[in-house]
């Protein structure tokens, strides 16, 4: 048993693991599914933090998944101030091709549930070529109503595949994989976000030097500040607000801390 170390967060719970160690519990999971309930797999980042104390049932799913990954520099600051750091940015776009890589080793399969239908159907051609011994059991694109969502669940039981990556965006894909999984055979359930809008090129990645600084999220912006402005503007300043609230209430004696003005307890 790979013993996981996890921090929380603005009680949010993330995992910390270097690349090595998340994937061998990734392996580890799989050996336990054995027992036929699919082990839930998340990636947390500001944005997810933010909407889970907004969202308790969207909390509760991370907080309550087996394992749970950190994304994005955000969370390696908001550890550095907490003295609760995390090893390694473990984020889903590149951590997941990794689990490819091991999935064709081991001879897992892998069904994809997400994004518009353009985007899906590239995204497995773009699997397929890169990962040549990865089998692709099935494919759905992310639009569908009660009925359809039937027929899918339906399709996922009847090809078994061992990994189903779901990305619907959150707090969608971890209520769906939460809601979902008691009833699904599979064996690894990762919500995996934007990820085939990248394994597609639909999206490009940030230069490989920006991501190297923590920047990725200031080429994604440019990309598109639009659907961004609210994550940059509004929830990186709260997030930092309330990790130094956090921090503040970490070492100042609870009698002082309504001193504090807005920093209330």
């Amino acid at each position: 048993m790979i013993g996981v170390e996890s921090r929380f967060y603005i009680d949010v719970r993330v995992d910390n693991l270097s690349l090595d160690t998340a994937l061998e519990r990734v392996e580890t999971l799989y050996k336990e599914s054995s027992d036929g309930v699919p082990r839930q797999i998340f990636f947390t980042n500001v944005h997810s933090v933010h909407l889970a104390n907004q969202n308790p049932l969207l909390k509760h799913d991370l907080n309550e998944a087996d394992l749970v990954l950190p994304d994005g520099s955000g969370l390696k600051i908001a550890g550095k101030v907490l003295n609760k750091p995390v090893e390694v940015n473990l984020n889903g776009t590149d951590f997941t091709p990794k689990v490819f890589r091991m999935a064709e080793v081991a001879g897992w399969s892998v069904y994809l549930l997400g994004a518009k239908k353009n985007v899906i159907t590239e995204c497995v051609e773009n699997i397929s070529k890169r990962f040549s011994k990865l089998e692709v059991k099935g494919y759905h694109n992310g639009f569908f109503d009660d009925k359809e969502e039937k027929e899918i669940l339906k399709e996922i039981n009847q090809l078994k595949p061992d990994i189903l990556l779901v990305a619907l965006g959150s707090p969608f894909q971890e209520r769906w994989i939460a809601k979902n999984a008691v009833n699904l055979d599979t064996r690894l359930c990762f919500a995996v976000g934007g990820l085939f809008d990248f394994l597609s090129n639909q999206t490009s990645r940030a230069p490989l030097w920006m991501r190297k600084i923590g920047c990725e999220w200031v080429y994604r912006f440019i990309q598109n500040p639009k659907e961004k402005w609210d994550r940059i503007f509004v929830e990186i300043p709260l997030f930092l607000y309330a990790i130094l609230h956090e921090k503040i209430r970490s070492v100042i004696p609870r009698g002082n801390f309504k001193k504090l003005g807005p920093f209330n307890g």
